[in-house]
């Protein structure tokens, strides 16, 4: 399902106190005609020691392209999350998904670097598969791949556009010179860049939003979006996409933002 290689080495943007909080890797793939809730705990049970806790969740629906109307005979299975003893990774699986999260969930958690958590995900990208053909369901066969970062960025007692400004290079509210509008109390962007080499495309979503600790903050998303096809393998894939958004992280971002993030070259 992947290359035996490893990823291509190259420097990447680094930071002593990068505003990361959360990364997924994912595999969208096509559907399996036999595949049943019963097939979710036996699944379970193979990766339970690693990822003894587990979650129910509504699933995801996505509409893409044209609009669609599609009748089920049955309702669309829940997403289940299987999670790790400290809470930290994450496998999310659903008909048609599988995601591989690391979240920052104590002040002290430390991103463990992107090459790290690759192999972990297609370690379990692997275990999933071998499930499948084990258990007669076919082959998965991935139709499209995605790689997402979360940024959570602290806001201070400043209005918001002032945080904004001073952390995103694509926002720049004094430009305005309003007489009339007041600065804005509430934020929600979203930039849609085409990727090179026909890699799909990429989004930075800039929202507001509040922390489990109470902190609001201002969360930048940053993903990749491609379809799998035979010119670009997995490993490939991923490894342009990882570039790419570290790259157009620090572009997009702000020297004074560098700066108190830490950045290293």
């Amino acid at each position: 399902m992947t290359d035996k290689k490893d990823l291509p080495e190259y420097i990447l943007p680094c930071y002593e106190k990068p505003p990361l909080n959360e990364i997924a890797l994912g595999v969208h793939f096509e559907r399996l005609n036999s595949w049943q809730t019963i097939h979710v705990g036996r699944f379970w049970g193979e990766v339970s020691k690693e990822f003894p806790n587990t979650e129910d969740q509504p699933p995801i629906f996505e509409i893409e392209g044209e609009q669609r109307f599609e009748v089920f005979q049955l309702p669309p299975l829940r997403r289940t999350f299987f999670v790790s003893r400290d809470q930290t990774f994450v496998i999310q699986l659903q008909e048609t998904k599988f995601l591989f999260n690391w979240r920052k969930k104590q002040a002290s958690d430390i991103y463990p670097r992107f090459s790290s958590l690759f192999k972990k995900f297609v370690g379990h990208w692997g275990q999933l598969s071998d499930f499948v053909g084990r258990e007669n369901l076919g082959t998965l066969k991935p139709a499209r791949y995605e790689l997402t970062y979360v940024n959570h960025i602290e806001q201070s007692n400043e209005p918001v556009s002032s945080t904004v400004e001073r952390y995103v290079k694509m926002f720049n509210w004094s430009m305005v010179k309003s007489k009339f509008l007041s600065p804005p109390t509430g934020v929600n962007i979203v930039w849609t860049f085409p990727m090179p080499e026909a890699l799909g495309f990429a989004q930075a979503n800039l929202s507001q939003g509040v922390r489990a600790d109470g902190r609001a903050v201002l969360v930048l998303v940053m993903s990749c979006k491609g379809a799998a096809t035979e010119k670009i393998s997995l490993n490939d894939w991923f490894a342009a996409s990882h570039k790419w958004l570290g790259q157009g992280f620090k572009e997009l971002t702000t020297e004074t933002a560098h700066k108190e993030w830490g950045y290293k070259e």
